[in-house]
């Protein structure tokens, strides 16, 4: 059993998805990287179904599946998204759950759970979108756009009612050094962003950098586990980083960080209101564990990519059974 706040978790590559032999299943069924509705009535992953054999995760099929499972029912629907990929691509609810934003092909477009479009913004300044994410008010959202020479970092609001833009405007410049991977918003006025050359920094809306943190470069492409994943819990404010060699725990209001995971992860989630940390090692084990990753409870093999509910009254896991099988399986918590 785990018993230390400080581990080493051996590191086992696994075939998930492999070319088939003759008795090989004709198709295989995936789930990949679920997402809670804010309120946590359902979770939406991305859906792959397809002739078994190996799969490219940068193209792997000319458009995209989202697989919605309800909460109290556990009724699970397949949504086509034909103009949008769901595998592996970032994509964020609204504070409401109405709308799911996908940020592709130069537009941030917005569907409601029936895959029906809602809004394509295709800003007329502050560059290419290449991340974004709402704020909590329910009226604006933080985007990421990209011109040949820099990043411009934009807020742009919108009506709701009709889903339509109603303003955009530039907050800062920021020189374009390296790549940007992953931004998640710190508070009211500010973000942390994740470079590809290791470096995560947290601005203020205006530019001043407030904090920085050095991390291992990562290796792999798959942009949900380069994930920032801020937490806040009484006073505290911390943002968690997964990166090679674990995870850091990075107290936001005194700029320390302190690793509190050593090993292989692959991926995570914090749950601040239940003081409560889940995480994927490279085995295939899933743990529930404190705030700082002390181990408590091991969930499950081959429960991946776990996420907490925002409502705090679940996990969703894909639960792979095996190289051909998912389920998108919803623990309750008590």
């Amino acid at each position: 059993m785990l018993t230390f706040r400080r581990l080493f978790l051996p590191i086992l590559t696994l075939a998930l998805l492999s070319a088939c032999s003759e008795d090989d299943p004709a198709t295989m069924r995936h789930y990949f990287n679920p997402l809670w509705t804010p309120d946590g009535s359902a979770v939406v992953a991305g859906y792959l179904e397809a002739p078994s054999g190996v799969v490219d995760a940068d193209n792997p099929v000319s458009s995209g599946e989202l697989a919605v499972r309800d909460f109290d029912t556990g009724n699970l629907r397949i949504v086509p998204m034909p103009d949008v990929q769901t595998l592996h691509r970032l994509y964020d609810f609204d504070p409401s759950g109405q709308a799911l934003a996908f940020t592709q092909n130069g537009s941030i477009r917005l569907y409601d759970l029936q895959g029906q479009l809602l809004l394509n913004y295709q800003p007329a300044e502050g560059g290419e979108p290449q991340l974004m994410q709402f704020t909590n008010t329910g009226k604006s959202f933080v985007w990421i756009g990209g011109t040949p020479g820099n990043y411009s970092v934009n807020q742009s609001t919108y009506d709701m009612a009709t889903w339509t833009v109603e303003s955009e405007f530039p907050m800062m410049t920021l020189d374009k050094n390296a790549s940007i991977i992953s931004m998640v918003l710190t508070g009211q006025r500010s973000v942390a962003i994740r470079w590809d050359d290791g470096e995560v920094k947290e601005y203020d809306f205006t530019g001043a950098e407030l904090n920085s943190l050095t991390t291992v470069p990562f290796t792999d492409e798959n942009p949900w586990q380069h994930r920032l994943v801020y937490a806040t819990r009484s006073q505290n404010r911390w943002l968690y980083v997964r990166d090679q060699e674990g995870i850091y725990q990075f107290d936001l209001e005194t700029g320390e960080a302190d690793q509190i995971l050593v090993g292989h992860v692959v991926d995570f989630d914090v749950q601040g209101e239940r003081a409560s940390m889940v995480y994927e090692t490279g085995t295939g084990d899933t743990w529930l564990a404190t705030l700082d990753a002390t181990p408590l409870t091991r969930i499950g093999p081959q429960n991946l990519m776990p996420r907490f509910s925002p409502a705090a009254n679940g996990i969703a896991t894909i639960e792979r059974l095996d190289a051909y099988t998912d389920t998108l399986r919803i623990q309750r918590l008590k």
